[in-house]
């Protein structure tokens, strides 16, 4: 397994204190979370910084940028329904995810994150996964040729791992994958455990975090028993991403990341070991 956090855990940091902390903590990756070329929300917002800046960054800390999490979400209704088609602007997520993929292919980042989203109670599901199906085909696209694929993260209408793999199944292109969070698939009835099998083949990463009755709690000391699940990863051989998640970005309360990096890093290392493994490695050089 190949681990790594999301720069939700820092949004104060700057891109070059997130490389420096990746390193020192043994992390082999970062999911860098963004809100748009213009965005000032987070001090690591990658695309405030220049492309060649950021592959310097990341190289000179032997870690990879592994994903650019974004909030695109391909489910807006098309109004009225007929009419709706030239009136209004159906394709405006397809131009968004192709900015990102631009973007990321420039800094050199191997995927982009997306959501499916919500979908209205006043249609049948058929059609708004219809709907979500069509534009994700044409984001996917839209990446050829550029080295960088389209992850699509279990969220809102789609929580489950059923339902992300009806519609990669339904979109059919190779540049499509998932990513899988646990919390969120459970939260919706889902064994996380059986989500993951269900996933075999089409996981890019899982999205690790760790809850009490529903709020942010440091790995380990919540409800989610994240300790069996990564024992579980590890007798599987899987050999993808897992991304810790401290939502610090959604709830400044929680506490500073730089303690709880640390501390999730050696646990992670410790229970996502394979069997007759012991001892924690020290920094690792990126998967280019």
């Amino acid at each position: 397994m190949k681990f790594a956090f999301s720069t939700i855990a820092c949004p104060e940091w700057t891109l070059e204190e997130v490389c420096t902390m990746a390193g020192r903590h043994g992390y082999r990756g970062v999911e860098l979370r963004t809100f748009g070329h213009a965005s000032t929300d987070i001090a690591c917002e990658p695309l405030l910084t220049g492309a060649a800046k950021v592959r310097d960054l990341f190289e000179d800390a032997g870690v990879s940028p592994m994903c650019l999490a974004t909030s695109i979400r391909f489910d807006k209704p098309v109004w009225p329904p007929v009419i709706g088609h030239a009136i209004t602007d159906t394709e405006r997520p397809v131009r968004e995810a192709h900015a990102m993929v631009e973007a990321a292919a420039q800094r050199e980042i191997p995927a982009v994150r997306v959501f499916g989203f919500e979908l209205s109670a006043k249609e049948p599901r058929r059609s708004g996964v219809r709907r979500i199906v069509e534009r994700l085909r044409l984001a996917c696209s839209t990446a050829r040729n550029t080295g960088v694929t389209i992850v699509l993260e279990n969220a809102g209408s789609i929580p489950r791992a059923e339902d992300l793999c009806r519609i990669i199944d339904e979109v059919d292109h190779p540049l499509l994958m998932a990513a899988y969070s646990p919390a969120v698939a459970r939260a919706a009835g889902e064994a996380p455990r059986e989500g993951l099998a269900l996933l075999a083949g089409r996981l890019a990463a899982v999205k690790l975090t760790d809850l009490d009755h529903g709020r942010p709690v440091a790995l380990g000391e919540g409800d989610m028993g994240v300790e069996a699940l990564l024992g579980a990863l590890a007798h599987d051989a899987y050999d993808g991403w897992i991304v810790y998640e401290w939502p610090r970005l959604w709830m400044s309360e929680l506490a500073d990341a730089h303690e709880i990096l640390a501390q999730t890093a050696e646990k992670l290392y410790r229970w996502g070991a394979p069997s007759g493994f012991s001892g924690r490695r020290g920094p690792l050089t990126a998967a280019r």
